[in-house]
């Protein structure tokens, strides 16, 4: 083969040592050095920041601004223990390792938001040492991840929620035999002398029990509500949930206080609608001390975004309030604040039966000394145009129940809000939105 002209040769495909070099050179300033290497940390996509040996922070780049809601001027001088979370309290422990010259690579945990919001990231820590070869500091770089996790968590749910579903399907299998019987028994029953009050105990529990028949039913996939939806009177639906926790509501001495304006029959499917209601009444009473306040209401109400006429019912408690990172996380099945009593599903499942009704549901709470609750406020749209029949005040129509209902008065509060994703911020008061 012959041998290659050398001025035939490409010399632009590869940079010669040379050049690389002369390029290097450019950067071999000690101030060039310092600004090239700045501009790469502030252009980074995570966070980067340091931290003294006793934990204050000396630098804080532009990702972690964004990541931790903090700019450079507010944090700058803060110990590092401000980014803590309540469940990852490891900043010490971290800054020890540091001290021996140990690294902390790619460590998962969880920090503290600006707005008091965890995230979860993946934190790197480094020792920065001085001239000398003395430790001086932490260099710290963290990753959001907090995306990542819930994905992974939101498919961990997902086999779950199918799980549960085979769970249940089999359950509602097996208890369909004595809901049988129990519905004989309950006829049979109907034929004696009762008093009164007893009939009326008596005619609940037959319409609890049917209810009970169609969740089996509609879980096995046999049929979706015994006789469809039909036009109600929202206002019945609240006095028969009010009246299955009466027991509660008398042991507890909750003061319970309701108000129904006229408001046009609901077309909805009854049974799911008494679901929801019984779930926040009783998440209500799990939530307050004894002698507390529980104050329901509906009236006439118009989608704020969507101009729809509804009708908005609210259901308020002076309960102990709910936290920031419990209101991001309560309709997510699963969830619980009830430990191993709680299946995390009641809330999840209220959501699912208000979409299928095209509501919105809302929610406010406050943990505040002076003024603590919770307020669940839900809209629901009018689905059927034709309907004109209205719903009497409650002073005039209100059944009697177990318990003393009384009318409310509103009551002026601030509350902390978490909205479902389709809810708009609604401008008024925790106990004035009703």
């Amino acid at each position: 083969m012959p041998a290659l002209d050398p001025s035939t040769r490409k010399t632009s495909q590869r940079p010669t040592p040379v050049a690389s070099s002369q390029k290097v050179a450019a950067f071999k300033t000690k101030s060039q050095l310092s600004s090239f290497l700045a501009a790469i940390v502030e252009s980074s996509d995570d966070a980067i920041y340091s931290c003294t040996l006793e934990g204050l922070i000396t630098s804080w780049n532009k990702a972690a601004e964004r990541i931790f809601g903090y700019k450079a001027g507010e944090i700058l001088g803060n110990a590092t223990s401000i980014l803590s979370s309540q469940t990852a309290k490891d900043t010490p422990s971290i800054l020890e390792q540091i001290r021996h010259g140990q690294l902390v690579d790619h460590y998962e945990t969880t920090r503290l938001h600006k707005d008091g919001s965890e995230i979860i990231v993946s934190l790197s820590v480094s020792p920065i040492y001085d001239t000398a070869g003395n430790i001086i500091g932490a260099s710290k770089v963290a990753r959001d991840i907090t995306s990542a996790r819930q994905a992974e968590q939101s498919l961990r749910n997902a086999d779950k929620l199918a799980l549960a579903g085979r769970m249940a399907a089999s359950i509602a299998h097996e208890i369909n035999n004595p809901l049988e019987a129990i519905t004989n028994l309950l006829y049979l029953l109907q034929q004696e002398d009762l008093s009164p009050q007893s009939r009326e105990y008596l005619t609940l529990a037959q319409h609890e029990l049917v209810r009970v028949s169609t969740i089996a039913s509609q879980t096995l996939g046999f049929f979706r509500g015994t006789h469809g939806p039909a036009k109600t009177q929202l206002n019945e639906i609240i006095d028969s949930a009010i009246s299955l926790h009466a027991g509660r509501l008398l042991l507890a001495e909750i003061n319970v206080k309701t108000s129904y304006r006229p408001t046009p029959a609901l077309f909805c499917q009854q049974g799911e609608l008494r679901q929801v209601l019984v779930n926040l009444i009783s998440n209500a009473l799990d939530s307050m001390e004894p002698k507390g306040n529980l104050q329901i209401r509906i009236r006439p109400s118009t989608h704020p975004a969507t101009g729809i006429s509804g009708i908005r019912l609210t259901v308020a408690d002076t309960g102990s309030g709910m936290s920031a990172q419990t209101l991001r996380l309560l309709f997510e099945p699963f969830y619980t604040t009830k430990g191993s009593s709680g299946t995390g599903l009641g809330l999840w499942v209220t959501q699912q039966i208000i979409s299928r009704h095209k509501g919105r549901i809302a929610v406010r709470s406050s943990q505040n000394a002076a003024h603590h609750g919770t307020v669940f406020s839900i809209f629901f749209p009018l689905l059927d145009p034709h309907v004109t029949q209205t719903a009497s005040d409650s002073a005039a129509t209100a059944k009697t129940l177990p318990i003393d209902v009384a009318p409310s008065s509103p009551t002026s509060r601030e509350d902390a809000s978490r909205h479902t994703p389709s809810e708009p911020v609604p401008p008024s008061a925790a106990y004035s939105a009703a």
